[in-house]
């Protein structure tokens, strides 16, 4: 396998294995190379390109959406051989700008420009085009993608309309996400989206669900939590499609309805510093 000294390996970011057409052509001009290629994995600081040809370590190329209408330079890291008639190649590719290039919906949280390492390369070179718009965000994950994207959790906090989770992989603000909670012998599983997002340490969600089920579903875990006394739930979330949520009969709901704190405090959590943020949880947490 070749290998560029001068370029810092690419796997800094969620790797996602899609397959997304691209054409891949030679930006050095003593190399004749322009192939309709296909990625086998792709994340924010670059992807793994299935090749008719080879191309050395080091090449700078341009990498072509041509469904998006996108551009975006990149050079060769790893080139690696497939096949013994060389016709098949796996060319390792670092992106020159990380970010969502890709168009994927909901990307992982270490896909964002502002936390994403630059990948390492030269500077954009006198005379190159100005950068491009973002890509549009139409490519979605695919379900059997999704499964391996999930997030071993803490939960810190529970309402009837939201929950607060400490992880290490967070998903991005808006995302919808399935919450997956094993209390005692009982599974409880709730939809939600992303409200508050506090990378690398924690996510606030709220609940999609709706009306007297949806009530009753929180009553039933927060009641098996307190059976399951100190022991911690196991708790997993997971991108998911977006639930399709009943429309609610018209008229007054039934009994009173309570002010949700946490939800409250998720709602507007975005806006808040880290900081002032889990500092009201916490206080919301002693005081019950």
């Amino acid at each position: 396998m070749e290998k560029s000294s001068k370029y810092f390996p690419i796997r800094r970011s969620t790797r996602l294995p899609l397959e997304i057409p691209l054409r891949v052509t030679s930006l050095d001009p003593k190399i004749e190379f322009a192939e309709d290629c296909t990625t086998v994995t792709v994340n924010a600081h670059g992807c793994g390109v299935i090749s008719p040809r080879r191309l050395a370590a080091g090449t700078r190329v341009q990498l072509e959406i041509t469904t998006d209408k996108q551009a975006a330079n990149a050079r060769v890291h790893d080139v690696v051989p497939l096949n013994e008639d060389n016709t098949s190649w796996l060319l390792g590719m670092e992106m020159e700008h990380t970010g969502n290039f890709w168009g994927i919906k909901y990307a992982p949280a270490d896909w964002t420009e502002e936390d994403a390492t630059h990948a390492g390369g030269p500077s954009r070179a006198a005379g190159d085009a100005t950068p491009k718009p973002a890509p549009p965000l139409n490519k979605e994950i695919p379900e059997a993608v999704l499964k391996h994207l999930r997030s071993e959790c803490r939960l810190a906090a529970v309402s009837l309309g939201a929950c607060y989770v400490q992880t290490g992989r967070t998903f991005p603000m808006h995302a919808p996400v399935k919450v997956t909670v094993h209390a005692g012998d009982s599974e409880h599983n709730f939809h939600g989206n992303v409200r508050v997002e506090h990378v690398g340490s924690g996510m606030g969600i709220e609940f999609t669900g709706q009306g007297e089920e949806h009530y009753k579903r929180i009553a039933a875990l927060i009641e098996d939590l307190s059976k399951n006394g100190d022991k911690m739930p196991e708790v997993r979330v997971a991108l998911a499609p977006p639930e399709k949520v009943a429309a609610q009969p018209k008229g007054k709901p039934s009994g009173t309805v309570q002010y949700d704190s946490l939800l409250a405090l998720i709602l507007v959590g975005g806006a808040l510093r880290r900081s002032d943020f889990l500092r009201e949880l916490e206080k919301q947490r002693r005081h019950g």
